[in-house]
């Protein structure tokens, strides 16, 4: 099994690497894609890998190709060895995390990304490898900004999304926020306080620290007992 990785912690890879640091007992492969420099854009990539250019992306066994970060984290969260599924444990646990991670996925990382997209600095970026829409800036900006207001509301008596401790919907949102705080500076003020503390609850755990290097080449996480 091989996850296609970047090389640094943008969005998406960084999401999967969250998850895979936080839910342990998973024993795979990795290959750094350069990112950076849009090797994922490459014919040999798009070719022997992923048509759509996506990263990450998961060779399984067999040689089948699972893209889609949460579709990644859920086969891991099922082939893991010991520790606790960060999707649920019983149907009702698993329906709640979905209807979180759908919800932080739509009313605020997609509408962010979104923002960012429609910049000069990613129209630089992507050269012409995306279909940008700057004219939906502040549209995308007004729509995140609704999601993390709710949010804020949403947070109040708790310290994660759905329980005790980080789930899927946690690891997106933070896996995104994370990565774009430097680059979206609406992203995290102050006066949004509950938003904020779990911000800061999420950024002290060892994995999100972890999470920021790309994995090396045989990558061996040990479960995760405290997950």
């Amino acid at each position: 099994m091989i996850l296609y990785d970047s090389n640094f912690a943008a969005p998406n890879p960084y999401t999967v690497r969250l998850f895979a640091h936080e839910r342990g007992g998973l024993n795979f492969q990795a290959e750094t894609i350069d990112l950076a420099n849009l090797a994922n854009r490459a014919l040999s990539y798009r070719t022997a890998v992923n048509a759509r250019g996506e990263v990450p992306a998961l060779r399984l066994d067999d040689d089948r190709i699972v893209t889609e970060i949460t579709a990644i984290c859920e086969y891991f969260d099922e082939i893991a060895t010991g520790g606790r599924s960060l999707i649920g444990q019983t149907a009702e646990e698993r329906a709640t995390v979905r209807m979180w991670t759908r919800r932080v996925d739509l009313e605020v990382a997609e509408p962010m990304v979104a923002w960012w997209r429609g910049g000069a600095d990613a129209e630089a970026y992507y050269r012409g490898n995306r279909v940008l829409t700057p004219a939906a800036q502040q549209d995308n900006r007004l729509i995140a900004d609704r999601g993390l207001n709710q949010l804020d509301d949403d947070l109040s008596g708790r310290d994660f999304l759905c329980g005790d401790r980080p789930m899927m919907a946690d690891i997106l949102l933070y896996g995104f926020m994370a990565t774009s705080v430097s680059v979206v500076p609406w992203l995290n003020p102050p006066g949004r306080t509950n938003v904020a503390a779990w911000f800061q609850r999420m950024a002290d755990r060892p994995a999100s620290a972890k999470a920021l290097d790309s994995f090396e080449a045989q990558v061996s996480l040990a479960p995760n007992s405290a997950a």
